[in-house]
């Protein structure tokens, strides 16, 4: 799946483990999406405040229920994905 950015939202070769991945150990090259299901607003997160907020230390699946949609306030089932920018 891609972003309208031309973003990879599905890891490619690289598999992430996002149950143990944190902030602090996922690569710099991958970016942080939102996806809200009742109203589909996909927003970027950006990394470095979400780890002032919440620790480094955080591991992904746990910054995901913690999201709230900021276009129609719904905190049900919104969805982390994780995009990689194109490396030269």
């Amino acid at each position: 799946m891609k972003h309208r950015r031309s973003i990879d939202l599905v890891a490619g070769h690289e598999a992430i483990e996002i149950d143990r991945e944190t902030l602090a150990t996922l690569p710099q090259w991958y970016v942080i999406h939102a996806q809200c299901p009742a109203c589909r607003h996909e927003t970027m997160i950006d990394r470095r405040q979400l780890a002032y907020r919440s620790g480094k230390d955080t591991t992904l699946t746990k910054i995901g229920p913690r999201l709230k949609c900021s276009s129609c306030g719904n905190r049900r089932g919104n969805q982390l994905l994780l995009g990689k920018l194109p490396r030269d």
